[in-house]
């Protein structure tokens, strides 16, 4: 192959660089439903280091989660504290605290979002402190 060839075959390639601590959320091979007297400490509104609203809620037998007023996640425990989405959409550490209150973190996919300037902003992960 000629070396002009190879040229224009690796400028036509596209690299698209991803860091390598991108937070990711996943579902594990194994988890647990979670019924309603395992949740019930759980089920509030948490506030957000961005300001937004983490809402936990129970529908019969299911504890979903949304943020502000986004669509509702179906949630599972992956582990102690620890809860996933089933769409992978949401992944969150709930601690309680002895004063009825809580602390931890969730990992959410913000969607695509185009802006008014016709630019389009790229699907992102964002990792949030709970207060």
């Amino acid at each position: 192959m000629s070396s002009a060839l190879q040229a224009q075959q690796s400028d036509e390639t596209l690299r698209v660089p991803v860091p390598a601590n991108q937070a990711r959320i996943e579902l594990p091979d194994s988890y647990s439903k979670m019924w309603p007297q395992d949740y019930r400490d759980l089920v509030a509104t948490y506030t957000l280091s961005n300001g937004q609203a983490l809402s936990i809620i129970s529908r019969g037998t299911n504890m979903y989660a949304y943020v502000d007023q986004g669509p509702e996640h179906k949630i599972v425990a992956t582990g102690r504290d620890n809860y996933v989405a089933l769409d992978r959409q949401l992944k969150m550490e709930i601690h309680p605290d002895d004063d009825n209150g809580a602390h931890g973190w969730l990992t959410m996919v913000v969607p695509v979002r185009n802006l008014s300037d016709g630019s389009v902003v790229p699907e992102q992960v964002v990792h949030l402190a709970m207060r």
